[in-house]
């Protein structure tokens, strides 16, 4: 992942915070507390981590995957833009490790769903990741 390009071709401006954002969401291939963002990003203050979270959000880079337990999950977005935001998939949390996950699912049995329109879908799915599940 190259952040200061895919910052300059979303036309955001690039900055060490930013930056860093999308280098720790991206090496970590998972949802990232802001607990743990805190810590990965110490040399930041937490106000300018929560606003640039914030901003990042708002132009579709990243998305809250989940709130629990007083933490927010951020997790980077796939196929959005500041103008569309496409977060309508499940979040997976493992019981064991307590990673959390964006899943897509795909429609495999051809079901015909009428066209609707649905604003925003939330679900969580809680079980064992298969990286616990080979180690248990």
């Amino acid at each position: 992942m190259d952040a200061p390009d895919i910052l300059k071709n979303r036309g955001l401006k690039v900055t060490k915070i930013r930056v860093a954002i999308l280098e720790a969401m991206g090496e970590s291939r998972q949802a990232l507390p802001y607990s743990e963002l805190q810590k990965k990003l110490s040399i930041f203050d937490r106000t300018t981590l929560y606003r640039t979270l914030l901003v990042m959000i708002d132009k579709g880079f990243i998305h809250k995957a989940l709130e629990e337990n007083g933490d927010t999950y951020y997790a980077l977005c796939s196929s959005c833009t500041s103008k569309v935001h496409n977060h309508n998939h499940v979040h997976f949390k493992c019981k064991e490790c307590s990673s959390v996950q964006c899943l897509y699912l795909q429609n495999e049995i051809g079901l015909s769903i009428p066209e609707i329109s649905i604003e925003t879908i939330e679900i969580t799915a809680k079980g064992t990741c298969s990286l616990c599940r080979l180690t248990n």
